[in-house]
């Protein structure tokens, strides 16, 4: 049998068994991913149905929680009560009757059903024993009306006088049965035989589509599914059993957050996945009907393709071993043998060319690569390194050229190739991988970043990988002592790979990172209080005198600079950003260097190999290309898809102008013009990618050819986003208090003083309002500084509620607030707002779900029509406020000034 029919037979049975199994694994994979569907939504749907329940409970509660404090505000006997009570018909919607009871139990007032008063008593019910004991609101299991006999659920608040007494009980009633949010619920559908139903945890119906379980526990009802009693060990999510009925079915449960109920859903299987069995049968069928086509076509097409080789047999096989590039130009008959013979004459002479010119491409590839810090390599699909620079001995202790043509496995210890195992198989599958590993070296432990990006082919598939390893070892133990830094800023700046720090207008450091501390020599502690020139010495200090200068002037100071600080070298970019007070004066100024040394290197080593470039700059998280003297575009990396939206075929060779948005346009021209004349530029812009706004620094570098002659522009453009978000969050959490959110006591005091200005403009009064909270230190005593904290923000939320949009509070410091009233025509428009703010605290306040009443205590000063400071207005609703506290509490006092 000749080569020709063998190698179309193998084609075709290769063919035959590729489309088969091709055709096996689309179903499959279709058929996983149909289910995984359904199980999502189905566990969407579970989760939306239990946060829409959960809002209408809370709805209910807080409709009670408001009903009581106007219940509480005016006491009322009980035919004043019935009275209050049939008031709020307009509530029929959300509970099916109301009713007051007294502390003892007793029915005193029925919205419904006024005639029971007084004949009935509940004080034996847990749910109004946990009401008076606990004084919260308490929801009760389902169960049976004393009054009207039918399934209920009672919703209890206490009702608290104006001292904060409890004095009645308010109950809301939801029937379960008639009620329309719960009835509805139980009588949905989910597709044409699914359904709903509640439980309670100790599993109790509360609703379900047969309403004779209602009230009934799931341990009385014989056969009942065993997921259900998993629903009440805690089990949370969608599982696959059978139903009563002995019928597959996908069973979902979610916890309610609002009650201690379980919302349940039923969905039979043979309805969920009936699309899936179609599915298979059409896609069976259409894969034969291919097969049975294409399978002769293909048979063939090979055939007669393979069978020119034959003529060629000899030639090939005659060959001499070494071909003669030099050798005269042969002359070949004009017949197809003669075509053939020239064409693989040709493909010998492109060959030796081709590895000529690869020869010197990888020469200067394996300078460069043995010149960097970082490890590079290339392994092929068998797992068998084919390149790999210098840093393989760093790594491995082997030598670069004993590593080639051995495989991961033996260059690499047993436990760690294991560890790595995973990650080489993701990215023989394709996928780009990045992770961090720990290694031991010469009995130290150190830390690798491993990026391993896969080289696919034209026909996708992976002929390799490439390999790249970064000793991250000093970032660890930098990321290690974050651990343990200061919260809010600290947390904020000490995550930034740059160096942030503030100075003030004596060149004194108030404030610095821990990132200092890489700086051989320097301890950030040590350095709050002394002068940049105490830090880092007179030499640098002098290099940074004139950026000190322009920045302590008002001015905003970005440059780059490369510096040798104690035997470390490295290329910086600098931000100096001023603090300017309100007045216009200079305080002193932030400071941010990033290290950009790598950009820095990569940008020289960019120059020497378009190859290894592209293999680069396509894997670095910036932009990088080169422009031409006509401002086209000659070579851009990767990442320029996503900002053009387009492939890098066509980004190629066009003009940059036509792809710029017009503010970014202007930009260009004029640092282009810069490169073009020889100077390096930076500036920076905003670009909108993938419809979000991010800043980015732009980098233009002219490009010298040998001569020294300008030939273009290279450009590296970097996302400063993060570090702009860093500049604007510092201005903000020095101005605001980051537990509340209002003015701290730094804002406070200008706004204060500004305020006092104006009101002494125009002549009007203005008051000052200072408050705190009665008796707050027991509620951190009793309750922890969490439900402290959870008091302090609602306490500041109802007090921006009671306030007009031009008046401001503020938090000092503790359980201390004060409010800035201005305009005033009168005295009496500060009381006013002093007894809305006292109202205001009347309701209960949600402390981890314990309702607890919390009064405050007022002092108001107001000025007269002579001028009064701020600080004098302050000081004067001090004492106000001692006042305040001296009478009792919970009322307010008012001074003038």
């Amino acid at each position: 049998m000749s080569v020709k029919t063998r190698l179309t037979l193998a084609v075709a049975s290769f063919f035959l068994f590729a489309f088969v199994l091709l055709t096996a694994l689309s179903i499959s994979v279709f058929q996983k991913t149909l289910e995984k569907i359904i199980e999502i939504r189905q566990s969407s749907l579970i989760e939306n149905t239990a946060d829409e329940i959960d809002q209408k409970i809370e709805l209910r509660k807080k409709t009670l929680i408001l009903l009581a404090s106007d219940l509480g505000s005016a006491t009322k006997d009980e035919n004043g009560l019935q009275s209050f009570l049939e008031q709020h018909h307009s509530l029929d919607g959300l509970f099916d009757n109301f009713a007051i009871f007294d502390l003892q139990g007793k029915l005193i007032a029925n919205l419904d059903r006024p005639e029971s008063r007084g004949k009935v008593n509940i004080s034996t019910r847990e749910y109004f024993q946990k009401a008076v004991t606990q004084s919260r609101v308490v929801v009760s299991p389902p169960l049976k009306s004393a009054v009207s006999g039918r399934p209920i659920v009672v919703i209890c608040v206490p009702v608290f006088d104006i001292r904060g007494h409890m004095i009645l009980i308010l109950l809301g009633t939801i029937e379960l049965t008639q009620d329309s949010f719960l009835a509805d619920f139980a009588n949905a559908k989910i597709g044409a035989a699914g359904y709903f139903y509640l439980v309670t945890s100790k599993g109790v119906f509360v609703t379900h589509p047969d309403q004779s379980r209602i009230l009934k526990n799931a341990a009385d009802i014989p056969d009942q599914n065993k997921s259900l009693d998993m629903a009440l060990g805690g089990f949370e999510g969608n599982m696959t059993s059978t139903t009563q009925a002995g019928k597959d079915a996908i069973f979902s449960f979610k916890r309610l957050k609002s009650v201690d109920w379980i919302v349940a859903a039923v969905y039979p299987s043979d309805e969920a996945f009936s699309p899936i069995a179609e599915v298979k049968s059409n896609a069976m069928l259409v894969s034969i009907a291919l097969l049975l086509l294409l399978l002769p076509l293909a048979w063939l097409f090979m055939y007669r393709q393979l069978a020119p080789l034959q003529k060629l047999r000899n030639k090939v096989l005659n060959a001499e071993a070494t071909f003669d590039l030099n050798s005269p130009q042969k002359k070949y008959p004009r017949d197809e043998i003669g075509e053939l013979a020239k064409a693989f004459d040709d493909a010998m002479i492109k060959r030796l060319s081709a590895e000529s010119a690869l020869t010197a491409s990888e020469n200067k590839l394996r300078l460069i690569a043995d010149n960097m810090s970082a490890f590079i390599g290339y392994i092929d699909y068998s797992e068998k390194y084919t390149f790999v620079n210098k840093q393989v001995e760093k790594l491995f202790g082997i030598s670069a050229k004993e590593t080639i043509g051995k495989t991961v496995k033996e260059v690499m210890p047993p436990a760690f190739y294991q560890q790595n195992k995973p990650f080489i198989n993701q990215v023989l599958n394709g996928e780009w991988t990045r992770f961090e590993r720990q290694a031991q070296r010469k009995g130290n432990i150190e830390w690798d970043r491993v990026t391993y990006v896969p080289d696919i082919n034209q026909n996708g598939m992976v002929d390799g990988f490439f390999v790249l390893v970064e000793d991250i070892t000093e970032f660890k133990r930098v990321q290690t002592e974050l651990t343990s830094s200061e919260k809010r800023i600290r947390t904020i700046t000490d995550n930034i790979p740059a160096l942030i720090g503030y100075i003030d207008a004596d060149e004194r450091y108030q404030f610095c990172n821990r990132l200092y501390s890489l700086i051989p020599g320097i301890n950030p502690d040590a350095m709050i209080g002394q002068t940049m020139k105490d830090v880092f010495g007179d030499q640098n200090y002098l290099e940074l005198k004139e950026k000190i200068q322009q920045a302590l002037k008002g001015e905003t100071v970005s440059f780059e600079r490369f510096t040798t600080e104690r035997g470390v070298s490295k290329y910086l970019q600098y931000e100096y950003v001023p603090d300017v007070n309100l007045d216009g004066s200079t305080v002193g100024f932030y400071t941010m260097a990033i290290d950009v040394t790598d950009r820095k290197e990569a940008e020289l080593k960019l120059q020497s190999n378009e190859g290894l470039l592209r293999a680069i700059a396509d894997n670095i998280p910036a932009f990088v290309s080169f422009i031409d003297k006509e401002d086209r575009f000659q070579f851009v990396n990767r990442p320029y898809e996503s900002w053009f939206n387009l492939p890098i075929a066509e980004i190629r060779g066009r003009s940059v102008l036509s792809l710029l948005s017009e503010s970014a346009q202007q930009l260009h021209r004029e640092h282009f013009h810069i490169a073009l004349a020889g100077e390096k530029t930076e500036f920076e812009l905003q670009v909108s990618i993938a419809g979000a706004f991010n800043h980015y620094r732009a980098t233009y570098a002219p490009q010298l050819n040998e001569a020294g002659a300008v030939i273009g522009v290279n450009s590296l453009v970097n996302d400063i986003t993060d570090a702009k978000a860093i500049e604007t969050q510092l201005l903000a959490l020095a101005r605001f208090d980051t537990l509340t959110g209002l003015p701290n006591r730094n804002q406070l005091n200008e706004r204060l003083a500004e305020a006092s200005a104006r009101s002494a403009r125009s002549k009007r009064s203005m008051a000052v309002m200072f408050l705190d909270l009665d008796r707050f230190k027991s509620i951190n005593d009793t309750l922890g500084h969490h439900a402290g904290d959870l008091v302090l923000k609602e306490f500041a939320y109802r007090l921006k509620g009671c306030i007009r949009q031009t008046d401001m509070v503020g938090r000092l410091a503790g359980d201390e607030f004060v409010i800035v009233l201005e305009g005033l025509n009168s005295q009496a428009e500060s009381e006013i707002v002093g007894s809305k703010i006292i109202q205001a605290m009347t309701a209960p306040f949600n402390i981890d779900g314990n309702a607890r009443i919390i009064t405050t205590s007022i002092g108001i000063a107001i000025s007269s029509n002579q001028h009064s400071s701020g600080e004098e207005l302050l000081n004067k609703a001090d004492e106000a406020l001692y006042l305040a506290k001296k009478a009792g509490r919970n009322i307010f006092k008012s001074l003038e000034l």
